[in-house]
């Protein structure tokens, strides 16, 4: 029993090794005692690009701002946009709710996958000889050790923290931090970006949804 348990665990470590490219954290709050549906003016306010370091130049921050606006717009409320910095916690004029999105988080890494070995099926044929001389062959299968070598993995990170205001008292209503991270990524942070605000902005906009 205990080689039998052995065999399927170190199965399940080859798995995730193989078929586990990435991985997401996501921490949600939400006023259940809010009426989200009788928000119609929403402020959105501009990325927050908290460390720019990682970055590779100021253009890929103006790029991100676009493409955070874009996100923004998917969902059917309308958008205000702002006239002043955002006083966070504090009331604002001119909407129902503003929204409050940080990059937390931007950068490349790696690591080295150590090396493993499978058991694979190979088909391997072997003829046979009749006693009047003729041939015939015959397949069958046999399992083989396959050596897979230690290799690199580039992986790419991005967190994005949101947070929604109710604008005539300042109150938080809402927010989510997510962290993402995909392996076999170089300078996928952008993709990963989009996916990140593209899903916040989406639920959001669901739970404004009057219909």
């Amino acid at each position: 029993m205990k080689k039998i348990f052995s065999f399927f665990a170190a199965a399940l470590f080859i798995l995730n090794m193989v078929i586990a490219p990435a991985s997401a954290e996501k921490t949600e709050w939400v006023d259940k005692d809010y009426n989200f549906k009788l928000a119609k003016k929403v402020i959105v306010y501009d990325l927050s690009i908290v460390d720019k370091t990682a970055l590779p130049n100021d253009i890929m921050a103006d790029l991100l701002k676009e493409d955070y606006m874009k996100n923004a717009q998917r969902p059917k409320f309308e958008i205000v946009r702002p006239t002043a910095p955002p006083n966070i916690g504090h009331p604002v004029e001119g909407a129902d709710l503003y929204v409050i999105g940080e990059l937390l988080d931007w950068h490349d890494d790696s690591y080295v996958r150590p090396g493993y070995t499978t058991w694979e099926n190979k088909t391997m044929t072997r003829t046979y000889r009749h006693h009047d001389g003729s041939t015939y062959e015959d397949k069958y299968t046999v399992t083989v050790p396959v050596n897979h070598p230690p290799r690199t993995i580039y992986t790419s990170t991005v967190r994005v923290r949101f947070g929604v205001f109710d604008a005539k008292t300042g109150k938080r209503v809402m927010a989510r931090d997510e962290l993402r991270l995909r392996d076999d990524s170089r300078n996928g942070e952008r993709g990963i970006f989009g996916r990140i605000t593209k899903s916040f902005f989406d639920d959001f906009g669901k739970k404004l949804r009057r219909d």
